[in-house]
């Protein structure tokens, strides 16, 4: 396919910063050609769903914006572009030693993004980057490339922050994620990370979506999904809309809504295993501290009861666990990125958690009924049936069968962890209590509601989640 590219208005309009108009051969690739270089670069970018944007007509797609967050600030990523480009590991060594082995450090090294650096000032920037060490014409080109990539996504960067562009999910970059992944295995080598411990890509980017907001959001066990049950799973669809600027179309994936059944003790623990990992792969806490408050939960939960107290349920646990996030949003100021100095910003407020009384009360023993009470509810119960044998007169011309035609239409007792709550919906349905207290099997297939049984909510969240 032969493309007539204009790349005067790259990116950011109204700055000149390449050559005018070239024919170029283009599928799916980023085709870019340098003032100061008279021969044309043709790459393929190894970035998942990115591709540069040239005066609103896109190569092959349209790049995620907050993707891209995540490609700057990636050294991982920025070592395997710099790989695929041919810069040699002493240049990459080089590059890490200064603290600039990102593409947001090595964008503004030697000029602003938009401003075409000259071969004087590339040159000089790499005799000051290795003194004493001249670059061939096949590193200097390389790095030509790499620097001009690192401004390309900067400058795209800037264009969408400034378009408003919002994407969901929010991703982290492969090449960081197997980074990460690699070091944690090495620091954690007691627990196997495979199989039903091994956390989803998806509960990954909602822990990065955390950071790239800043803001501390509750994540369900429900939705801590293995990677095998992510595989298995279909995959998120994707719709046109239209932008933040409501002139042009962008098809954006739409998140991911797959849940798993927590009904077992097993299935919950593993899920709260598997966010307790994502978690600290992407740097929200570390594993030993969040590891301790799961199991201090489920101590408390396995404990058996005090006489004349109930055991504490799932559906508390699950309470507990929810309003633990929501005093980490309360407690929790500044900045969720962690730093080597500081650790993990989320550590010292989950330490607090064991002694946070607005938490440990969704954890306490709910009394039982006394015999009293319950020897009194055995005769209430007796007492209505001598009622209807006064009342079988006035009935005697009814047909037999119509006996006990409203019986079957009678629900089952609201269990005591959801006394208080509502059984049906104003419109007269039933509502799922499995659903509500997390044990129901028959997810999408179950002949009852599955909606928050909270008299006045009917919301599609359930009773646990409830805000």
């Amino acid at each position: 396919m032969r493309l007539t590219a204009t790349f005067s208005s790259c990116v950011l309009h109204g700055k000149r910063f390449l050559s005018e108009s070239h024919p170029v051969a283009c599928n799916s690739m980023l085709c870019y050609s340098l003032t100061s270089v008279s021969f044309i670069y043709m790459s393929k970018i190894p970035f998942r769903n990115f591709e540069t944007e040239f005066d609103g007509r896109a190569l092959g797609g349209r790049c995620e914006a907050m993707a891209l967050s995540s490609i700057l600030d990636s050294e991982a990523t920025f070592v395997q572009q710099a790989q695929e480009v041919g810069l040699g590991e002493p240049w990459i060594d080089a590059l890490r030693t200064n603290s600039l082995a990102t593409f947001a450090k090595l964008s503004f090294a030697i000029t602003s993004p938009g401003t075409v650096a000259s071969d004087e000032q590339i040159n000089r920037f790499l005799n000051t980057l290795r003194g004493g060490v001249a670059a061939t014409i096949a590193e200097t080109s390389a790095f030509k490339r790499l620097l001009f990539e690192s401004q390309t996504l900067m400058m795209h960067r800037f264009k969408s922050v400034a378009r408003g562009d919002e994407v969901t999910p929010k991703r982290m970059a492969p090449p960081e994620r197997e980074a990460r992944l690699a070091r944690q295995k090495q620091q954690l080598r007691g627990l196997d990370i495979s199989g039903p411990t091994e956390p989803s890509y998806g509960l990954y980017d909602l822990c990065t979506s955390m950071i790239e907001k800043n803001e501390i959001s509750y994540i369900s066990p429900s939705k801590c999904l293995s990677r095998q049950q992510e595989l298995v799973g279909s995959k998120p669809e994707k719709e046109i809309q239209l932008d933040a600027s409501k002139t042009a179309l962008v098809i954006k994936e739409q998140p991911s809504v797959a849940e798993i059944n927590i009904s077992s003790d097993l299935a919950l623990y593993q899920a709260l295993v598997r966010r307790t990992l994502a978690m600290d792969l992407t740097g929200l806490a570390t594993f030993e501290v969040m590891k301790r408050w799961v199991d201090r939960m489920f101590e408390i939960y396995s404990q058996s009861p005090a006489p004349g107290f109930s055991k504490v349920s799932q559906a508390q646990l699950l309470r507990a666990d929810r309003q633990s996030f929501i005093r980490l949003s309360e407690m929790f100021t500044g900045s969720l990125k962690a730093t080597t100095t500081a650790g993990y910003p989320l550590d010292p407020h989950i330490e607090k958690l064991y002694t946070d009384v607005s938490v440990t009360y969704y954890m306490l023993p709910i009394p039982t009924s006394s015999q009293s009470s319950s020897s009194s509810d055995k005769t209430d119960k007796k007492r209505p049936e001598a009622a209807p044998k006064a009342a079988a007169p006035a009935n005697k011309f009814l047909k037999s069968g119509t006996k006990g035609k409203g019986k079957g239409k009678k629900r089952e007792p609201v269990p005591q962890a959801l006394k208080g709550m509502h059984s049906r919906t104003p419109q007269g349905d039933a509502i799922c209590f499995g659903y509500n207290l997390g044990t129901c099997k028959h997810g999408s297939s179950c002949q009852r509601k599955h909606v928050c049984a909270v008299p006045g909510c009917y919301k599609n969240h359930p009773q646990t989640e409830h805000q």
